[in-house]
């Protein structure tokens, strides 16, 4: 009786000692381990890297069309503030539905001292509602300055609290240049 438990021991201490020996399926496990956070920094440096695009083509976008304004060629056209959405949206290839996000601020001050503008998001976040942006392109040597937002998705869920800057997880991109109009 005593040598069947000890037989019953050792059966059990030499399954552990093959079963902890034994590497089949290490790979797997390591690879299971692994996976997931190392495609999470894909993700979210795919997702940084195309927001940071995005806002690129919106400082694209906003400066070639802003020139017009500097120029003097947008009073010329008399440019309305549609036309310099579309402008916008034209000079910035990146944005999908373009022209139903984008919100042009335009504002003429006397000088660069006295430039001073709202933030472009309410108080929980939002964007402003259109009727908030301004579109004046002012006279010659007049001071300008022209704000652009669009607001972009932030696709991965799981990185957006990070990422977004609105509290619906998008992130609010903004471009703003400011000069002086030439004579």
């Amino acid at each position: 009786m005593l040598l069947k438990i000890k037989n019953r021991k050792n059966a059990k201490t030499a399954a552990l000692k093959r079963f902890f020996r034994n590497d089949d399926g290490v790979v797997a496990i390591e690879f299971a381990a692994v996976a997931f956070p190392f495609f999470l920094l894909i993700v979210g440096t795919l997702e940084t890297a195309i927001v940071f695009m995005a806002g690129m083509a919106l400082d694209h976008g906003m400066q070639r069309t802003a020139r017009f304004v500097q120029t003097g060629q947008a009073a010329v056209a008399n440019m309305s503030q549609d036309d310099f959405k579309t402008m916008v949206c034209n000079n910035a290839v990146m944005l999908p539905s373009c022209l139903t996000t984008v919100k042009v601020d335009v504002r003429n001050f006397d000088d660069f001292t006295s430039a001073s503008f709202p933030s472009m998001t309410k108080p929980n976040g939002d964007p402003l509602d259109d009727a908030d942006y301004q579109y004046n392109i002012g006279a010659p040597e007049e001071t300008v300055v022209v704000r652009v937002s669009y607001e972009w998705p932030i696709l991965s869920s799981v990185i957006n609290s990070k990422l977004g800057n609105m509290h619906n997880g998008n992130r609010l991109l903004i471009s703003s240049w400011a000069f002086k109009n030439e004579p």
